[in-house]
This record gives structure tokens, C-alpha cells and sequence, in this order.
């Protein structure tokens, strides 16, 4: 059986929200998987250095508001996308969390230039 590969392209102009959509986008898929190390089967490609940053900023601060039990817009959206409970949301993005914290280097938000080179 062939291998199964799933591309998602945003295209969106300056100052359209893409970082929020890449970040939205990001989080459901590791939220609606079991696997706690799937982050590092994805990679996330962005123009800039700064919008890698903050993308990644966004994932883990996300992540860790889920954890802690913080009610806000992004995790009223997860229950929402994903059909989730927020308790389930809460134990993944836990140890999600840790999973990417103990193997950071395979956290894989980068630019289009660091990818190709």
C-alpha cells in the first residue's frame, strides 16, 4: 500500500492572519491524534524568521494555557473544529507539551530558506 502524504497550502496576503491560521491549523492536528510525538512528523514552513518564532511562541503558550485549564478564544475553537472534550484537550496539549519540550529540535517550524537549505 503506498505511503499517504497530506499537504495544506495557506496562501494569504500581509497582515491577513495567517500565523493565527497556521497556529489553528497546527494545533488540530496534533490535538485529534493520539500520538503525543506527531509534531515531529510535521513540518510547518513560514517566510520569516519572525513568524517562525512567533509561530512556535503561539503552539507552545497554546498548549500550555489548554494545560493549565485557561478558558479562551483558541481552545473554544479546538472544542469547536475538533469535537473534542476540553478535558481530552487538556491531558493531550499536557503531554504534547512535554513531548515537544524534551525534543524540541524535532519541533519543525522553520522558514522557507532554513527548509531548503
Amino acid at each position: 500500500m503506498p505511503n499517504q502524504t497530506s499537504f495544506q497550502v495557506y496562501n494569504a496576503s500581509a497582515g491577513s492572519g495567517k500565523t493565527f491560521t497556521l497556529v489553528k491549523e497546527y494545533l488540530k492536528i496534533l490535538l485529534q491524534s493520539t500520538d503525543d510525538y506527531l509534531f515531529q512528523k510535521i513540518l510547518a514552513i513560514t517566510f520569516t524568521n519572525k513568524a517562525a518564532g512567533e509561530m512556535k511562541e503561539r503552539v507552545l503558550s497554546s498548549l500550555l494555557a489548554f494545560s493549565n485549564e485557561s478558558r479562551g478564544d483558541m481552545l473554544d475553537m479546538m472544542v469547536a473544529d475538533t469535537g473534542l472534550e476540553i478535558l481530552v484537550i487538556q491531558n493531550r496539549s499536557k503531554r504534547i507539551l512535554q513531548s515537544i519540550l524534551q525534543n524540541y529540535a524535532a519541533f519543525q517550524i522553520k522558514t522557507i530558506d532554513s527548509f531548503t537549505n
